[in-house]
């Protein structure tokens, strides 16, 4: 198969030169009847993993969050159908996925109307091993529902190839989304501006998958800048700026190979336990900087004299839809049965709102001031170890396996140039993210060892920085059958 380029970036990141190859050598893995049809155009898109350096779930709550891209990247290829079916192909299959899917447009409506969103994820939640096609295929149904397009044309094949693992906290499902919105996007002219990507793809993990996660993995997968971390403001989504990775320093992700998930009952009760304090606050306190269902316009100080005098430590779901009836969070229910930890759910973002804003001046001062930069590093250091304890005590997503690499890191300390370590993302497992300075190979290795002596267990590194999907933009192929040789 020839592969011509007509549009888009030379540079090709190994995601991309590895679905190129496969094209060329006229894989069977790619051309197949859920696959691609050997002419025509094929889009392709990128959109990178995430590093959480600071903020992680407080992200629901309106918190400054810090996060950076890392060189894992989910690539969509799309290419357009003269039917109206949708074909979803992931070449990341193994024993746990389906690795194919097939469905009409058709299938989104009944009675010539729109079906719900919750009818939809019932589409692709028939079998656990297609539970990640709503990722995929639920883009469409999305952009129909949100407005976006009218009707669809015409159907599409789409072909997902990732590295980034799954479950490792590093917004594996963010990266699916947002590459597949931006093939979509070009495929059929939406003219969607990145923020619009983030927001959409949020919408379709909520709606669709059923992950009631904020919106941080989505902007950064979208919007996210090579060598740059983004300080964002979910409020509901905010750039507020991007900031050069100061000299010397390095943000490292180590995964424990400890699974974790966004729609674990643990995220679903610590996210319902904070809008369950949200309600009370609005109820007693009638605090108009509320209005907008943000606890993190509350102040720390604020938290401590008015908030927590009247925050039950502990609340049963029924009590609760009793006396205050449901939350205003569109994406959780209250158990009536659960007991939840309502105070503490609470106090966590506040808090790790104040330090995520602590956390960029200390990083920003790095540069400023270089014969303090160490100085500066230590302040942000013992931040990260905050919201790591934060997370175990408060939020309640802490992570043993997590745990065993911070205390690693922190034995190693400045000495060795590890200066800070923390869970991130939705928690309870996946990756430690790492404050470095200098040349830390010796304490990575030292680090990796020891947590295999203790676990059992061969953790992987995240490192580097890559485009964000719409700095990246996208890649126009023509397919060609190659011409026969000429024997002579």
């Amino acid at each position: 198969m020839k592969v011509e380029q007509l549009h888009g970036p030379k540079e090709k990141t190994l995601q991309v030169v590895e679905l190129e190859y496969l094209l060329q050598c006229d894989s069977p893995d790619v051309f197949c009847p859920h696959g691609f049809q050997k002419e025509g155009n094929v889009i392709v898109a990128r959109a990178p993993a995430r590093l959480d350096i600071m903020g992680g779930i407080a992200d629901y709550c309106g918190s400054n969050v810090f996060e950076m891209t890392l060189n894992r990247a989910a690539v969509a290829a799309c290419q357009a159908r003269e039917d109206r079916n949708l074909y979803a192909l992931t070449l990341q299959a193994g024993s746990l996925l389906k690795p194919s899917f097939q469905m009409s447009l058709d299938d989104f409506y009944a009675d010539g109307n729109l079906k719900s969103y919750i009818q939809v994820r019932g589409i692709f939640s028939e079998e656990i091993r297609t539970t990640w096609v709503g990722y995929v295929l639920g883009c469409f149904f999305t952009l129909l529902k949100e407005k976006k397009i009218e009707n669809f044309p015409h159907g599409a094949a789409i072909v997902i190839r990732s590295d980034i693992p799954m479950g490792a906290g590093i917004a594996s499902s963010a990266a699916i989304e947002v590459a597949t919105l931006t093939v979509l996007n070009q495929l059929y002219g939406l003219k969607l501006e990145a923020m619009e990507i983030a927001r959409l793809a949020q919408i379709v993990e909520n709606r669709i998958v059923g992950a009631p996660c904020g919106i941080m993995d989505q902007i950064t997968s979208a919007a996210g800048i090579r060598n740059k971390m983004l300080s964002i403001l979910c409020q509901p989504h905010q750039i507020l700026e991007s900031i050069e990775c100061p000299q010397n320093v390095s943000f490292i992700g180590i995964h424990t190979k400890a699974p974790r998930s966004t729609k674990s009952d643990a995220y679903i009760n610590t996210r319902t336990a904070a809008f369950m304090g949200l309600s009370i606050l609005k109820r007693e306190l009638g605090w108009g900087k509320l209005n907008d269902n943000y606890l993190c316009n509350v102040s720390v100080q604020e938290f401590r004299e008015h908030c927590e005098p009247i925050l039950p430590e502990q609340m049963q779901g029924s009590e609760f839809l009793d006396r205050y009836g449901e939350t205003v969070d569109p994406v959780t229910q209250v158990d009536s049965a659960k007991v939840y930890a309502v105070r503490d759910c609470v106090q966590h973002p506040i808090y790790e709102n104040a330090r995520v804003k602590q956390f960029i001046d200390a990083i920003k001062n790095v540069d400023k001031f270089p014969d303090r930069a160490q100085d500066f590093l230590k302040i942000a250091g013992s931040l990260m170890y905050e919201s790591n304890a934060s997370y175990r005590d408060l939020a309640g997503l802490g992570s043993p396996e997590i745990d065993g690499i911070v205390n690693i890191a922190q034995k190693i300390g400045e000495q060795g140039g590890i200066y800070g370590a923390k869970i991130t993302g939705g928690g309870g497992g996946g990756t430690a993210a790492i404050l470095c300075y200098g040349d830390v190979s010796t304490s990575l290795t030292q680090i990796i060892s020891a947590y295999k002596l203790s676990w059992g267990i061969q953790t992987e590194i995240f490192s580097g920085s890559t485009p964000g999907a719409c700095e990246f933009g996208h890649i126009l192929w023509e397919l060609k059958e190659s011409e026969p040789l000429t024997h002579f």
